[in-house]
């Protein structure tokens, strides 16, 4: 039985743990060739194509290719 968080995977034969820890092989290998994890949560985020996990785990650099001079990252901001 999965948890409620695996229960939107695609392919959760092929899931080892939470689908925000996948690798990049493990999403190309689930998903093709795709920068963002498609079972992952992105609600919310402003550019989830440029997405590489959770908007959390983004770099200041990945912040500020995404939003400019942020000093914070608005994804992650309280709706």
């Amino acid at each position: 039985m999965y948890s409620e968080k695996t229960q939107g995977c695609r392919k959760p034969e092929k899931l080892t743990g939470e689908p925000g820890d996948c690798s990049p092989e493990q999403v190309r290998a689930c998903h093709g060739d795709t920068n963002a994890h498609s079972c992952v949560e992105t609600t919310g985020c402003e550019h989830p194509e440029r997405l590489q996990g959770k908007p959390g785990d983004c770099s200041p650099e990945q912040v500020r290719e995404c939003h400019g001079d942020a000093q914070d990252h608005p994804c992650e901001r309280p709706q």
